[in-house]
């Protein structure tokens, strides 16, 4: 298992009231599904895929190191130690 940071934007942020959290995992599956069963209770049932637990929904933003994951595996990308992860619901404006 490698050690991860998830980063907290915006909303997700707001409900949690941590800027970032520390995991261990593989992948980007283990590290939300993680996210999801301890904070789950503390965010916005929008938030979270109602089909399948442990994922949150499809249109929240998924950066690993920058890059969105919907371009690179997904749920399955695998992690390295020491990278960042970060939550965010898509911003629109004008």
């Amino acid at each position: 298992m490698v050690k991860v940071t998830l980063n907290l934007l915006n909303l997700f942020y707001l409900m949690i009231k941590e800027k970032s959290i520390q995991y261990e995992g593989k992948t980007i599956k283990d590290v939300i599904s993680q996210f999801v069963s301890n904070y789950g209770d503390k965010l916005n049932s929008q938030l979270i895929d109602k089909k399948r637990k442990n994922k949150l929904n499809d249109q929240i933003l998924i950066l690993l190191n920058g890059r969105d994951i919907k371009y690179l595996n997904k749920y399955k990308t695998e992690l390295k130690d020491g990278d960042n992860i970060h939550l965010s619901v898509p911003l629109a404006g004008g």
